[in-house]
């Protein structure tokens, strides 16, 4: 993929999909809980900041800087393809602020051998842009730095907010759930894929990946360069990457960067990928995700990219025919939205694109022939086990598609795969019933239990009698329990619940169960306090209450359910409840705050 990086790389949260990645184990409900967010059976939208515009990035790329200027010596339709780097229509790298002629051969190759297409941008992402756009952005750039006093670094922090453990894109994009599956949205919530994986992809640019910390963090898949043009060999980790990628258990697929400028030139591609995969064991079963054919506007000295969709058909037909001859089926074009608008416009083309970037709020590309694809959002996530940035993506499917299918045998329930293994010790969600299982150590379905899941940060969720997860009120082990409508995780703590006309209620900290009578909240200094839940429906109780406890005694509760000490106006009148007990004064009291004796009525408490 083409890279360049802006100067101060953001950081950005290192667990990508981590929902899913859940481990369970049967537990009594009366252990602790922990509570999250996991994936639900409803679309969740989240309000990111930030626009497609940020004063001081490219068009596109919010991790490039805005350039001051660009030379005059370069035409409107021109390529900017790197923060220092524009493309010409006959194939000249340019320098941007000189407009120079670049021909460093470690940037464009030589005559007969191609560059690391990387290599202009240092590794990191960047999606090519005409200059006449980039120049309308520093001209409009400029003229808001004379409006405003923000500056560049808070411009920054504003287009690249994220509120969620998956990242994010800069532009609103978002990550979120859909039929209670992890999913990607457009940041006007329209859904891009659900059943969502998040994949990075990777080359020899990120160095020596630590795969186990990666995975450990979320990473659950990754497309790795194998290859650029014909005869240069392998990417110098792709070796390391592919081996790790299969000894930890990590789906992967494999992409390999374009220079052909004819169907002859792309042959030799496919033959160059063929030949490497087959040394490096990868055979057809091993890719989980396609083997892609990298297609974007590329520099090489004495040659030029082709502008024709007419011969980028012949192009992509040869490719396809070397892989698929040589017994690998699973084929698909990657490049970025204004290339497959314009030089990659084509039916045929477009039949097989399953993979794009486009670094914006909304995915522009919309030709998708399959329900399978994948969207490359951001170019600078940063990931434990990752030297420095790398491309972050959600893979998913457009459409729900049910992965498996229950199996009776020994009068138990099992899932079995779409591959035909059993599942064990896994969070499963079947559409047909819109609901949420689990799936024990043995394989069986549970049934009447309590499971704690680690999916998210911890949790206690329970499943019924059918072995679906437990949402809302539910009444067992001789007391009232409630899961949350979404999650599904037992609540504990002051809870809200719509039974009875709606009330707050209050969930034992450690068994969940519900509490009745008096009881001693201390969740903050402000809080902190004697509360009284009704002793049939357990609603926190308001107003004055009479209690047995210390010999019986009259007391407050006010708006929020706290027990009223001291001094109180209220109704015109004046009361005093004991700054120990909270008992209601009656009769003559003495009121350390009037430093005085005073008569509160007998029967109302009055004074």
């Amino acid at each position: 993929m083409r890279k360049a990086a802006m100067s101060a790389m953001r950081t950005v949260l290192c667990a990508i999909a981590a929902t899913g990645l859940a481990l369970g184990g049967a537990l009594p409900a009366d252990a602790a809980q922990l509570h999250d967010v996991n994936m639900d059976a409803v679309t969740q939208v989240r309000s990111i900041s930030g626009t497609d515009g940020a004063e001081n990035t490219m068009p596109g790329n919010p991790e490039a800087e805005l350039p001051d200027t660009i030379a005059q010596s370069i035409p409107d339709d021109a390529e900017v393809v790197s923060e220092d780097h524009a493309l010409t229509a006959d194939g000249t790298l340019k320098d941007l602020a000189t407009g120079k002629m670049i021909t460093d051969p470690n940037l464009v190759g030589t005559q007969s051998s191609q560059p690391d297409p990387l290599a202009k941008t240092d590794g990191a992402s960047f999606i090519p842009v005409e200059v006449d756009a980039v120049r309308t952005k520093i001209e409009n750039a400029s003229k808001a730095q004379s409006d405003a006093s923000l500056s560049a670094e808070t411009a920054r922090s504003k287009a690249t907010v994220r509120l969620a453990s998956l990242p994010n894109n800069e532009y609103g994009a978002y990550w979120g759930t859909y039929n209670g599956t992890p999913a990607f949205f457009e940041s006007n919530g329209n859904l891009f894929v659900q059943q969502a994986k998040g994949v990075i992809d990777v080359s020899e640019w990120q160095g020596d990946i630590d795969w186990a910390k990666a995975k450990s963090a979320g990473v659950e898949g990754a497309i790795i360069r194998i290859s650029y043009g014909w005869g240069n060999g392998y990417d110098k980790k792709a070796l390391r990457n592919i081996s790790e990628c299969k000894r930890l258990g990590i789906p992967f697929g494999i992409y390999m960067y374009s220079y052909a400028e004819n169907s002859g030139n792309a042959a030799s591609e496919g033959a160059d990928v063929a030949s490497l995969l087959r040394k490096a064991g990868v055979n057809l079963n091993d890719l989980q995700y396609p083997v892609y054919y990298d297609l974007e506007a590329w520099s090489w000295t004495g040659h030029a990219h082709p502008t024709s969709p007419a011969v980028y058909d012949g192009i992509v037909n040869a490719w396809f025919s070397q892989l698929r001859n040589a017994g690998y089926s699973n084929l698909a074009v990657y490049s970025y939205t204004s290339y497959l608008n314009n030089e990659l416009n084509s039916s045929n083309i477009h039949a097989k694109t399953r993979w794009v970037a486009q670094y914006s709020s909304r995915m522009g590309y919309t030709a998708w022939s399959s329900n399978d694809r994948g969207w490359q959002y951001s170019s600078s996530v940063r990931v434990n086990g990752i030297s420095g940035s790398v491309d972050v993506n959600a893979f998913g499917g457009k459409t729900y598609v049910q992965t498996g299918k229950w199996v009776w045998k020994d009068n138990h329930q099992y899932w079995q795969e779409a591959d035909g293994a059993y599942a064990r010790n896994k969070e499963i969600y079947d559409a047909s019933t819109d609901a949420w299982y689990w799936i024990d150590a043995d394989g069986s379905m549970v049934q009447n239990k309590d499971v704690y899941l680690r999916s998210n940060g911890g949790k206690w969720v329970r499943y019924d009698e059918n072995g679906k997860m437990v949402k809302g009120e539910d009444y067992r082990y001789g007391g009232w329990y409630n899961f949350d409508s979404v999650t599904g995780a037992m609540s504990k703590g002051l809870t809200y619940v719509n039974s009875s006309g709606g009330k707050w209620v209050y969930y034992d900290e450690v068994t969940g169960k519900m509490v009745y009578g008096e009881k001693y909240l201390n969740a903050d200094e402000t809080s902190a306090g004697w509360y009284y839940f009704d002793p049939v429906t357990g609603k926190r109780v308001t107003g004055d209450v009479y209690l047995k406890s210390n010999g019986g005694k009259w007391v407050r509760y006010d708006e929020n359910g706290k027990m009223v000490k001291g001094l109180q106006y209220r109704d015109k009148s004046w009361y005093y409840f004991d700054s120990t007990t909270g008992a209601m004064a009656h009769g003559r009291t003495w009121v350390p705050q009037w430093n005085a004796w005073h008569y509160f009525d007998a029967v109302t408490g009055r004074g």
